[in-house]
């Protein structure tokens, strides 16, 4: 290494994109477009060296070709004992195995190379304060929202609570909200049918986020139709208990899958 490369404060994350709230208690607030899900921290090290081995991650992240989506369900402050962030804990609509494996394979990657990477198991969760911070002030003002996860990066820290892309894995989202002419719509995506309804859901949530109270858990759903009936039925049990701003999804449109195995669905919502 040459002795004048300065080091950079490293890590790898997953983008974070929620519904975020306009407004949080005090503390040091993290840029929404910087929050992120850490993978495995590096700290000090030199990029330059690292950046001649990154093209080896293309095979190690390939399976990650969809994002996931959920909700944050919880405040964290961690670490436990002497807490110096919030941060919201998520709960998947599917389990995040795939993504668990890529952490402990990047991890083990990491360690090979000989960076002092954290081999704990991983804790997923999403940091958007930094200290000084009132507990219970987070804790009250939280409700539960919902997030979908986007591209993996490596990340440089450039201090006050900024980072910034040095490299990126390009994942696609879920779902993305497209324009309609009387309603809403979007382009739904997932790796079968069943995943159809878990983004779906969680599109609809970002229009009407107390649907997440309305959740219907399933795990056997093989046909378009299935998945509309349900997505209407969360909306109805949500509609009779608290009002909902959303009347339905309209049986419309196909899944269509793509040469990547990633199905496509345009559903349209009435409101």
């Amino acid at each position: 290494m040459n002795a004048k490369e300065p080091l950079k404060r490293l890590f790898f994350g997953i983008e974070a994109h929620a519904l975020w709230p306009s407004s949080f208690p005090t503390g040091r607030i993290i840029d929404e477009k910087e929050r992120h899900f850490t993978l495995s921290f590096l700290g000090n090290i030199s990029f330059e060296i690292l950046k001649t081995n990154l093209f080896k991650l293309n095979k190690l992240f390939y399976p990650v070709t969809l994002g996931y989506s959920g909700w944050f369900d919880s405040c964290l402050f961690l670490p436990h004992h002497h807490p110096n962030v919030v941060a919201f804990q998520p709960k998947w609509t599917k389990k995040p195995l795939l993504l668990e494996q890529i952490q402990k394979n990047l991890t083990d990657w990491l360690i090979e190379l000989g960076y002092q990477a954290d081999s704990r198991e991983w804790l997923p969760h999403a940091t958007v304060c930094r200290k000084p911070f009132n507990q219970q002030e987070w804790l009250q003002a939280f409700s539960p929202f919902p997030f979908y996860t986007g591209n993996i990066h490596l990340y440089e820290s450039l201090g006050n609570i900024r980072y910034s892309p040095l490299w990126t894995f390009p994942v696609k989202p879920p779902f993305e909200e497209i324009e309609h002419i009387a309603d809403i719509a979007f382009v739904i995506r997932g790796l079968s049918i069943q995943e159809l309804y878990w983004n779906g859901f969680i599109a609809l949530s970002f229009k009407s986020p107390d649907l997440i109270h309305y959740f219907i858990q399933s795990d056997e759903l093989f046909e378009l139709d299935e998945v509309i009936m349900l997505l209407n039925q969360c909306m109805s049990f949500a509609d009779t208990h608290i009002g909902c701003p959303l009347k339905a999804v309209s049986f419309h449109g196909e899944a269509i899958k793509g040469k990547d195995g990633i199905y496509e669905w345009e559903m349209i919502v009435d409101v």
